[in-house]
Parts: C-alpha cells; structure tokens; sequence
C-alpha cells in the first residue's frame, strides 16, 4: 500500500543561466539643420538605456536606446560644437528560455563605438550593444521529512538537515529621481551643455519590516561651455534612496540584493532656479531585486521497515547551499600616449567591455577589457580626444566549496592628469563576484511497505557483530531489521559515539 509522507513545499524561483547578446549596427544620420558643418569629429559617445523586457511564448524581448552625442569641430569658425540623436536597440532570444520563464532582469553595455563623417552633413555610426538576460522560472522545492504510518509499519528512518537558500520572491519597480549638481566656485558658470554621462550603482539594499531599503549613487558627468566660451567639465556622485515593496513575511533569514539599470535620463542648465551654475538632472532608473530566504530543510535519505518490506522511490534535490557577495578593488595605472603636448585634460571615463573567469579550486581569475577614453586640450587649445584599451586582471578569493560568477565591474573616481609625453589615468577597478554554494541531497519522494514475506529456516535472534571503520549503527541496525536504540541497549550503551570500534557487538535480530 502507498503510505502518506510528511512533505513540505516551498514556492520559489529558479535563476537560470544568464544569456548574453551582442547587437551590432549600422547607421546613417544627417547633422541637424540648425547645426554647422563638420569639419572634424572630436568624439562620438554613448548611453544606453534598457527601458524594457517582455517575456512570453518561450522568448525574450528587450527594447531601448543608445543615446548618442558627437563632439565635433565646426567648419569656418572652428568652435566646438555638439548635437544629439537616438539608435533604437530592439532585440529578441526566441526559443532559448525554458517554460515557465515569467520574469528576467537585464544589463547591457556598449562594447564598442565608432563615429566618422560621411561628407560634412552625415556621419556614420557603428555601434555594438551587449545584453545580458538572466531569466528566473517559477519553480517549487519539495521535501519530505517524516512518514505517516511509520509507528505503525515498524519503519526508521535516516534524515539529514540541509541548510538551504531560495529564491522567494523578485520585485522590480520604475522610479523617477531628480537632484541637482552644482558647480564648485572655481568652476566658471554652464552657458550650454556639450555632453552628459550618467551611471548607477546600488550602495545598499535591506529589508526592514516588509519593505526593500534601497541606496545608491548616480555619478554624473558634464561637458559645457561657460559664458566666456571656455571648454569646462564637472562631475558629481548624486545619492538617493527608494522603497521597494517585499513581502509580509520578511524574517531575519531573508535578505535582498538589488540591480539598478538607467531608463533614462536628461539634464540641463538651471533648473528651477534659472542658475547657471546649477545642472539640474532627471534619472529614470528601474530596480530589479531578488529577495532570498535562507531556511533549513528535513530530508529522509535513507530508510527501512522492522516488520514490513518498503519500495522506496527516492530522488536527487539540487540545493543552494547559500549566495555570498565578494568583492575585490583593484588599482589601475595606465600611461597614454598622446603625441602631442596636452594642455589641459578635460574628462576621463572608463567602460568595461567583455569579462572572462577562470575557477581554480578557492581562487577566482578574473579579465575583463578596460575601455579608457579621455577628452583633452592640446598645446593650442584644440579639442582632442584618446582611447585606448587595456586589460584589467585580479586573483579573487573565494568561499570554499562555492562557484564564483561576476555580478559587476565598475570604476568610480576616475583621475587623468597630463604628464611630459600623454596622459596618466588612474582608477579603482572594483570587482564583483556572486559565490554560489551547491549541494546535492537524496530524499524520499514515494514509499509502499508490504507484508513482510516469511524466509525459511530457522533465524538466529542474537548476532555477534563487530563495527566496520566505515560503517555505522545506522548500518548494521538495517542490515539485521532491527533498531539503533535496541543495540544500544543490548550493549549497555548510551550513545552511538560510546560503540567501541572493532570490538563485538551484540546485535539482537527480528525474526
């Protein structure tokens, strides 16, 4: 007969292995009417904004923009001019999600760039993006700790407690931030914005109560000319903090952790207050978070009956032992060379393109391509831009018996200076790794017991049996259908760390 198991069931997500895109393009695009000729481009620079993911029928689709501004020098009068247009980026994994994929978080790059004029009315841009979707599938863990009827069937069971973490639950929200950079008295007052950058990152994400505490950093970056038609830059790092729904019942052993991407974003001279010193900006900024419980799960591994016969089904639960952040900073130094004698050095960035990682036991090698791009002055006060890319390396700890992925590379303080032959640019690369703690767990999923079928001939009822170095009570109780307890007390034992190794036990039988 089929006997009812104890299970309990937990309703989570599965994060599936991320799927990675590159989009390249080609286009065409004429310089606005109210602009001047090009007589040299000086830079061509981009952001991308990922504003939305659709999910349905086995595919993915991501759509948004890369917002591109060219830096160029005007034909006749030779000032430095710039103007802004839009690439679409539209793209579709079909057929590569598994069924059941009801939601995906989505980050993306700009793994290269490439701008050059056509004639002085139309330039030609070369642009490829890189997508990366990891889709999460709803999915349930089902354990069984217990038996029903055991009493009753005579059964023992083994059981095993695994310290186990779920996904328990994905949230995501679109938010709007607004703040304002304000020029430093040193700098000159904003006449008209040449070019704008924005990034983000998540500084802090936790749980209070049901709701998602979430903190972070817009680093903005501008490119203006003041009231007097000099070339200025400036930056800020602009804090905010969002509220997030979670769940109700949030305990201490749930934790989150939080992607943010840009959606948008516009910035412009003034603001409210009409100051020329006062870069207002408007982020548009979407939050992707994974909510994770850590919990301990009850697994039958190993089971057998003193008075029925059992037909156990079992199975294999692949677990997650647990998700630790690592993260690692690595200074780097990088002289270029720029052939000419640099005056003054504008604006400095850096992007990183492709990542690679190597797991050798503990230790996570991490490259990843370092795009370095610095906005400069020559000895005449011409505008010159220098890119130049280099390779980022770092040796990275990790957790024992964990699976190291990069979550992030990023670079925050970025310094240029100008030395007797280039530019020296320094930053912090730092490194971002998601260290996964893999298990694997036998448990018991379907049992039947029968009537015991009667053996012929005589069975002893008392066995003289000594303990192999492998081998445990546990064993020699199943293997003579008897009980752990019954041996102990058959061998005036308290406990199973008292049964003397290699010495005989007496091991009383069923018949």
């Amino acid at each position: 007969m089929e006997l009812e198991l104890c299970k309990e069931t937990y309703s989570c997500y599965e994060a599936l292995p991320p799927l990675v895109e590159t989009r390249e393009q080609s286009t065409e695009t004429i310089v606005p009417d109210y602009c001047p000729d090009i007589a040299r481009i000086v830079e061509g620079s981009g952001c991308l904004f990922v504003r939305s993911r659709e999910i349905a029928d086995g595919r993915v689709s991501v759509s948004g923009s890369l917002r591109m501004t060219l830096l160029y020098i005007a034909d006749g009068s030779g000032g430095l001019k710039s103007f802004s247009y839009t690439l679409p980026v539209e793209e579709t994994l079909d057929g590569r999600l598994r069924e059941g994929c009801t939601e995906a978080s989505v980050s993306g790059c700009v793994s290269a760039l490439e701008v050059r004029a056509l004639n002085p009315r139309k330039i030609m841009t070369r642009a490829a993006v890189e997508l990366t979707v990891t889709p999460y599938c709803a999915a349930q863990l089902t354990a069984c700790g217990d038996v029903t009827q055991r009493a009753e069937n005579g059964i023992e069971t083994l059981c095993e407690t695994q310290e186990v973490s779920i996904i328990k639950a994905l949230r995501s929200k679109d938010f709007v931030f607004s703040d304002d950079l304000v020029l430093s008295s040193s700098k000159e007052p904003a006449a008209e914005l040449l070019r704008e950058s924005a990034s983000v990152r998540t500084t802090e994400c936790r749980l209070i109560g049901g709701k998602i505490i979430l903190k972070g950093v817009v680093c903005v970056e501008v490119l203006y000319l003041s009231e007097s038609g000099t070339i200025c830059s400036a930056a800020a790092e602009l804090p905010f903090s969002q509220i997030v729904e979670g769940v109700e019942d949030a305990d201490e052993n749930t934790s989150a952790e939080a992607m943010l991407c840009l959606t948008g974003a516009e910035l412009r001279i003034g603001g409210e207050s009409g100051d020329a010193r006062t870069i207002s900006a408007k982020l548009f900024l979407h939050a992707f978070v994974v909510l994770r419980q850590r919990l301990c799960l009850r697994c039958i591994t190993d089971l057998y009956s003193t008075s029925c016969d059992l037909s156990a089904q079992m199975q294999t639960l692949e677990l997650c032992g647990g998700v630790e952040t690592v993260t690692q900073e690595q200074n780097v130094r990088e002289q270029i060379e720029t052939g000419v004698e640099v005056s003054a050095v504008l604006c400095a960035e850096v992007h990183f393109g492709s990542v690679s990682l190597v797991q050798e036991e503990s230790t996570a090698n991490v490259r990843c391509t370092a795009i370095l791009r610095v906005l400069y002055l020559d000895e005449g006060g011409a505008p010159l831009m220098v890119e130049r890319r280099t390779e980022v390396a770092a040796r990275i700890a990790v957790p024992e018996g964990c699976t190291a992925a990069v979550r992030s590379v990023t670079a925050c303080e970025v310094s240029a200076a100008a030395t007797a032959d280039g530019i020296e640019v320094r930053f912090p690369a730092l490194f971002t790794l998601e260290c996964t703690r893999r298990c694997r767990c036998a448990c018991l999923c379907a049992l039947k017991a029968e009537p015991q079928q009667e053996s012929g001939g005589r069975q002893p009822t008392l066995v003289l049996r000594a303990m192999g170095a492998q081998e445990r009570l546990w064993d020699l109780a199943k293997a003579y259908r008897t009980t752990v307890a019954e041996i102990l007390t058959a061998n005036e034992l308290s406990a199973e760390a008292d049964a003397p190794g290699g010495e005989m036990l007496l091991i009383p039988c069923r018949r």
